[in-house]
């Protein structure tokens, strides 16, 4: 765990030295292969296998089969995103995929219609690279926001940090930084040193514990809406509108609505791809969804009037190039492949002088099917799949712990420690512990581990192995320590 950037350094180089990549794409789209050869030299088989603990036969096969494609592409997602050298890693994926020109070509269909999203031309060529980092200035560790969003890695500190600038009240809008930010024992200083901290949620999760206002929002069924989240994920031209099937009760209130309210009384506006509503009179939801979403490719009125419905004809089609198109793709810049060349001589920024001796095990990052992150644990349904998220571990590691299932373990990182709740699991390497994220509370000794879980944001440090394009602290394969818990209830 944590060697990803190794191990895909490694399958680059296998690609580049059997020339497998795709000669012709990468003539006509890709620059700097000789300096992206350069830089993946020092990852040998040798090198990768003995890192990453693989058999070398494997890494060899794994590499072949996927540049033998012809199709489909490689992906990350939650765990390699949240250990070290997290951008590091996407960039090398990208790398793979282009080098063996997994790109959409001329003529093809795109399986999403991409419905509620601009009619932009989709174009068979390369947009010229820029910084990922553009976005307002942090006064944390001289990082950037991106996406128009600030990275969460720093919000802590930015609370906490007198001076000009210092954020003085948060809202949180569905969130639940309490169990998710990393470094749980200083996300909670910061959350109790605000002056204003108001939550938007349907339950009193361990953020809105601290808040001064909590505010209920209505929930699926007493609103109309769009699937936005959903909506480019579907693997066929679908969107849909949905109006409310309840009254709503009570006092809740559309997340919109605060927003808007919020906005009325300070005299501002809310800037919608639309426009901004009228600020004087509260407008509807279906005027804010036609706002939020003006110029969509399938206009809101035309998905009102079809709802439930597929629209293969609206697939998106790949254009040809623009004429005297000559951007190509740079797998090799500078700043990353300054940082790839320190894989080689550095282990995994985790823990800066953490003992391997004291820390032998390496915590990873995983997904439980019945929850999302912090959300579902509170529902009696799925309560009966699970009331904690367990310490997976090898077996043979637990009966030389003298762990048995259902016990409790103490694992401690270098920053702090947690309660879990131990379970065996054959897929789960030795060495390794694997436990979902965003369970738990707020109190420190989870003494009601095994009704809500633990939160394993507490081990992570703040200060520990930041990622120098998002600031992202190493969240995942986190070096810990295991023993059997003192306590056993």
């Amino acid at each position: 765990p944590g060697e990803d950037p190794t191990l895909l350094a490694g399958m680059i180089r296998i690609v580049l030295e059997e020339g497998l990549q795709d000669h012709e794409f990468c003539e006509r789209w890709v620059d700097q292969m000789d300096e992206l050869a350069a830089a993946v030299e020092g990852f040998t088989l040798d090198v990768v296998a003995e890192r990453c603990q693989l058999d070398p036969d494997d890494i060899v096969a794994a590499a072949r089969m996927f540049a033998a494609g012809p199709r489909g592409t490689a992906g990350t997602g939650t765990g390699p995103n949240m250990a070290s050298r997290s951008s590091l890693t996407e960039h090398l994926v990208v790398v793979l995929n282009t080098i063996l020109g997994r790109v959409n070509r001329e003529g093809d269909l795109l399986e999403n219609g991409l419905l509620l999203y601009p009619d932009t031309p989709h174009r068979a060529q390369v947009t010229a690279p820029r910084s990922p980092a553009n976005g307002p200035p942090s006064r944390i560790r001289d990082l950037r926001g991106y996406r128009g969003e600030m990275p969460t890695a720093a919000l802590a500190e930015e609370i906490l940090t007198p001076g000009e600038g210092r954020i003085r009240a948060l809202i949180v809008s569905g969130g639940n930084p309490a169990v998710a930010f990393p470094d749980q024992e200083l996300t909670l200083e910061a959350l109790a040193d605000l002056e204003l901290l108001v939550v938007i949620d349907y339950r009193m999760t361990p953020t809105a514990e601290l808040a001064d206002y909590v505010i209920a929002p209505t929930l699926a069924l007493e609103r109309a809406d769009v699937p936005h989240l959903m909506d480019r994920w579907f693997r066929q031209p679908y969107t849909n509108y949905t109006e409310p099937v309840v009254e709503r009760d009570g006092d809740v209130l559309n997340e919109w609505e605060v927003f808007w309210e919020l906005a009325s009384r300070l005299g501002s506006t809310l800037p919608l791809p639309g426009g901004s509503p009228d600020m004087s009179t509260r407008p509807s939801t279906d005027e804010i969804i036609d706002r939020s979403y003006a110029g969509s490719r399938m206009p809101l009125d035309e998905v009102r009037a079809n709802q439930r419905q597929v629209h293969p004809h609206m697939r998106p089609v790949v254009e040809a190039a623009d004429e005297g198109a000559t951007a190509k793709f740079t797998p090799a810049p500078d700043d990353l492949m300054t940082e790839l060349a320190t894989v080689l001589t550095d282990p995994p920024a985790v823990f800066a002088g953490a003992d391997p001796a004291e820390f032998p095990f390496r915590l990873v990052s995983r997904r439980l099917k019945h929850v999302l992150n912090s959300t579902g644990t509170e529902l009696p349904a799925l309560a009966k799949k699970g009331t904690t998220n367990p310490a997976y571990m090898h077996p043979d590691d637990l009966i030389e712990l003298g762990l048995g299932s259902g016990d409790l373990v103490e694992i401690r990182s270098p920053r702090a420690a947690v309660i879990g709740v131990a379970e065996p699991a054959d897929d789960v390497k030795r060495g390794v512990i694997s436990m979902a994220h965003s369970w738990g509370g707020r109190s420190l000794t989870d003494e009601k581990v095994r009704d809500i879980g633990t939160p394993t944001n507490r081990l992570v440090s703040a200060e520990a192995g930041h990622d120098p394009v998002t600031g992202m602290v190493v969240s995942s394969a986190i070096p810990v320590a295991v023993r059997k818990a003192e306590t056993q209830t």
